[in-house]
């Protein structure tokens, strides 16, 4: 198993919430979008 590290960002309760219950009505897990997008963006930014 890989060794995993949080990360800690500051939203607003608005849009936290707002995002939850989008992810939720989509049957999506908050944690792995964002895991994804993180993904996402270093393998389009990613010096090669």
């Amino acid at each position: 198993m890989k060794k995993t590290k949080n990360i800690i960002v500051r939203i607003e309760e608005e849009i936290r919430d707002k995002f939850y219950k989008i992810a939720d009505k989509n049957a999506q897990n908050p944690s792995l979008l964002i895991r994804k997008w993180i993904a996402d963006y270093i393998n389009k930014n990613e010096e090669k």
